[in-house]
């Protein structure tokens, strides 16, 4: 399996339907390339997609989430999932 899908087999996030997780995969991947004033469209476009698709994440999938993300991630992409979260509770 690819290793930057490691993330997904956490125990932690047994209880989240694999679909969900496969959608925040594909989120991760393609936001990758975007740079930070194109970020905020894409998520947008994602919430929207997220909506339509039937998608949506309780409070506590949500912190499991970004808990197992923070683990695999690099201390830089820690720093910008912070500035993620902080920049969405702003915004609501």
């Amino acid at each position: 399996m690819n290793e930057s899908l490691e993330w997904m087999k956490n125990p932690k996030l047994k209880e989240i339907p694999t679909y969900k997780l496969e959608f925040l995969q594909k989120m991760f991947f393609e936001s990758k390339s975007l740079q930070e004033k194109e970020r905020l469209p894409f998520l947008l476009s994602l919430a929207a997609k997220s909506k339509s698709m039937n998608i949506s994440f309780s409070e506590e999938e949500t912190s499991l989430v970004i808990s197992v993300l923070k683990e695999h991630a690099s201390a830089e992409d820690v720093a910008k999932i912070d500035r993620f979260i902080r920049m969405a509770k702003s915004k609501s």
